[in-house]
């Protein structure tokens, strides 16, 4: 059971870098967030993640969101500095840092947009193991007919 849920993590993943290269141009989501609340989509995304499931360590939070925690560690040191997450240590285990919103990112949470990432990541998660291969081999082939194949794309419509 163990190994066909990390198999279904792995299609996932592909999945969702895939989708990071072919939407990568294409920056309007972002700008628009950017604009209109001083923060980038992948650091919304990390304030929705973290308005879900708050208190969490980094590393629960990368996975969440699909990511390494190398590649988070630098949005949520912008939300930090912008006063919308507090990283404090756990009340339980005080060798545990982890991480949760200020009253400001909650307020922000509420009236910002869904992340786009949000609602893609649960239509990945509602197909078969089967449906994810298929897409996963589709959407490689579509990759490399772009040539596109080593663009480095951690997020949609961002330099995050």
């Amino acid at each position: 059971m163990k190994k066909q849920a990390h198999v279904e993590f792995d299609l996932v993943e592909d999945v969702m870098q895939n989708f990071r290269r072919i939407f990568k141009a294409v920056e309007s989501y972002s700008r628009s967030v950017e604009t209109r609340f001083g923060i980038t989509g992948p650091q919304l995304w990390a304030l929705w993640e973290l308005d879900r499931s708050a208190p969490l360590a980094l590393k629960e939070l990368a996975a969440r969101m699909h990511l390494s925690p190398s590649t988070v560690v630098g949005v949520v040191d912008r939300l930090i500095a912008k006063d919308l997450v507090v990283r404090e240590a756990d009340q339980v285990d005080r060798r545990r840092v982890c991480l949760s919103l200020s009253d400001q990112g909650r307020t922000l949470t509420k009236q910002a947009p869904n992340p786009a990432q949000d609602q893609l990541i649960k239509g990945l998660k509602s197909l078969t193991p089967a449906q994810l291969a298929t897409l996963s081999q589709s959407l490689s082939l579509l990759v490399h007919t772009m040539d596109a194949d080593n663009l480095e794309a951690p997020f949609f419509f961002s330099e995050e």
